[in-house]
C-alpha cells in the first residue's frame, strides 16, 4: 500500500514578519518603506481587518498617472495608502495546501496573497518569490 504524500501548507512557505500601514497613512511614508525595506508588498490593516494592499507596482502605476518621470517621496506626502491601495484583496487560509497559492499567483495578475487565519485575522502573505523559493529547493 502506498502512502499518499501530505500537502505543504502555506503556513510553510508565507512571509510572517510583514511590514502594515493604516488607510490613513501617507503614501510617502509607504514609499519610503518599500524602498529602505526592499519589500513589495505593504498590507493596509485598519484596526485588525486587512481591508488593501500597495505593492511597489501600484505607486510606479501612480507615478504613470501623475505623469511624473521620477518618484519621489515628497511628491506622495498628500495621498493617503486608502486612496490608491487595491481593496479586491485575494486571500488564502494559513492550513490550505501551497498549491492554492501557486495556482492563484500563476495565473499572472497578482503577485501576493494575504494568509489568513480561520479568525480571518491576517498571519502573514505569500509572495511570487515566497513561491519560487519553496518550489527551486530540493
Amino acid at each position: 500500500m502506498t502512502q499518499s504524500k501530505r500537502p505543504v501548507p502555506v503556513s510553510r512557505v508565507m512571509t510572517t514578519d510583514v511590514r502594515t500601514a493604516a488607510p490613513d497613512d501617507a503614501l510617502s511614508d509607504i514609499f519610503t518603506m518599500l524602498v529602505d525595506e526592499g519589500c513589495h508588498h505593504v498590507p493596509i490593516v485598519d484596526g485588525h481587518k486587512t481591508v488593501g494592499m500597495i505593492s511597489s507596482r501600484d505607486l510606479v502605476d501612480v507615478a504613470r498617472e501623475r505623469g511624473a518621470e521620477r518618484l519621489t517621496a515628497g511628491a506622495l506626502a498628500h495621498e493617503r495608502a486608502g486612496d490608491v491601495m487595491s481593496t479586491q484583496l485575494q486571500t488564502v487560509y494559513i492550513d490550505q495546501p501551497v498549491e492554492v497559492a501557486i495556482e492563484r499567483i500563476g495565473r499572472g495578475d497578482i503577485h501576493a496573497l494575504v494568509v489568513l487565519d480561520h479568525d480571518d485575522v491576517m498571519v502573514g502573505i505569500v509572495t511570487h518569490n515566497d513561491l519560487l523559493r519553496y518550489l527551486m529547493v530540493p
